[in-house]
C-alpha cells in the first residue's frame, strides 16, 4: 500500500486549500479486486469510488465500501460476441460514470473490466495509474498491453516484469 501511496505526490498536485481529490478505483472481480481493496488505507484519504463487475461475491461489498457495479463479463473465459458486448456496455457505463464523478486518478489493477475506465478517462483528461496484477510473474497481460501506452504510472509487483514494461516501476508488492 505505501508503494502507491508515496507515489501519488507525483500525480496529484495537493493543496491545503483545495477540497479532497477524486480516486477511482477500477478493478475486474476475484483476485484483481481483493488487490484492489488492498488499498483501502489509501482510498479514505480521498474521496473515491471503487468500480468492479456485478457479482453475486461483489454485491455484499456495498456495505462496507463506496462501490458501484460494472456490466460483468460473460461466464467462462472465451472472448466471444458476449465478451465484447459487455466490454462496449461498460464504455458506455465509463462514460457516464466519469462524467458525474470526475476522478482527476484512475487507479486499478486491471483486467478487462478496466480497459473502458482507463481509455475514457485518459480522454477526459484523468491520471492513469495502472498496477499490475501480483499473479503477472513473468507474462505479459492483455489489457495492459492496450493501457501501457497511455498509463501516467505502471506499476509491477516483481522486479522481474520491468523486464516486459520497459518504463515500468517496481514499488513491491501491495499485500
Amino acid at each position: 500500500m505505501d508503494m502507491v501511496q508515496n507515489m501519488l505526490p507525483g500525480i496529484i498536485k495537493f493543496s491545503s486549500k483545495m477540497k479532497r481529490k477524486k480516486v477511482l478505483f477500477v478493478a475486474s472481480d476475484g483476485g484483481h479486486l481483493a488487490q484492489i481493496l488492498e488499498l483501502k488505507q489509501l482510498m479514505e484519504k480521498f474521496d473515491h469510488l471503487i468500480i468492479t463487475e456485478k457479482t453475486k461475491s461483489t454485491l455484499p461489498l456495498s456495505k462496507d465500501f463506496n462501490i458501484e457495479f460494472a456490466h460483468p463479463r460473460p461466464e467462462g473465459k472465451s472472448r466471444n460476441f458476449s465478451f465484447y458486448l459487455s466490454i462496449l456496455k461498460n464504455f458506455l457505463f465509463a462514460f457516464k460514470k466519469i462524467r458525474s464523478f470526475r476522478p482527476k486518478v484512475i487507479i486499478t489493477t486491471g483486467s478487462h473490466t478496466a480497459i473502458p475506465f482507463c481509455i475514457i478517462g485518459k480522454m477526459m483528461g484523468c491520471k492513469i495509474v495502472w498496477i499490475l496484477s501480483f499473479a503477472r510473474i513473468n507474462s505479459k497481460a492483455s489489457s495492459a498491453n492496450l493501457i501501457y501506452p497511455i498509463a501516467d504510472k505502471f506499476i509491477v509487483q516483481w522486479p522481474e516484469m520491468q523486464n516486459q514494461y520497459k518504463k515500468s516501476i517496481y514499488l513491491g508488492s501491495i499485500y
